[in-house]
């Protein structure tokens, strides 16, 4: 099956979801519409956009390319979205999840927060978490230890369901 017949079969996925399907040697086989939208049209051309320095990031720091790798909140030519990039051996599939500065979004997420015992501190350590922030970068920020953010971010996982763990929240 070719990269754009298997494109095709994620078109279903949604009105919000940009697909993009490039060969091993970055060159564009298939764009939804909401891919063309965020990156402009690339189909025939090597992909030099955002979504593939990220994709230097796996390369370069992984002895095995296959696989696949989630960047949260992460911009992508002035939009902000959330990318998942697949390697299965044969070709790379970015799928890029749009997310809009919602206001609603950042209260029901605080909500969310509030209800299961965050303090504000915590809050403010998990709104960085949810933004695709790593340890050292919130440590930083918030002038902590490395210890003291750790300490934090396993009592803000014990006030969690399981589905909120480090792993699933973070790219």
């Amino acid at each position: 099956m070719s990269g754009i017949d298997e494109g095709k079969q994620f078109i279903a996925l949604g009105d919000k979801l940009g697909l993009c399907v490039k060969s091993l040697d970055k060159v564009v086989l298939f764009q939804n519409e909401n891919s063309i939208k965020t990156c402009g049209s690339l189909q025939g051309q090597v992909c030099t956009k955002a979504c593939m320095e990220l994709y230097h990031q796996i390369e370069e720091c992984s002895a095995v390319s296959e696989g696949m790798k989630l960047f949260k909140a992460t911009e992508i030519d002035g939009n902000k979205v959330d990318a998942l990039i697949v390697n299965d051996g044969r070709q790379i599939t970015t799928l890029l999840y749009p997310l809009g500065e919602d206001q609603d979004k950042f209260k029901k997420q605080e909500l969310f927060f509030k209800e299961r015992g965050l303090t504000k501190s915590e809050l403010r350590i998990m709104q960085m978490v949810m933004q695709g922030m790593t340890n050292a970068a919130i440590a930083e920020k918030l002038f902590i230890s490395k210890a003291t953010l750790k300490t934090h971010l396993n009592n803000i996982y014990k006030k969690l369901p399981a589905s909120m763990r480090p792993s699933q929240v973070r790219g």
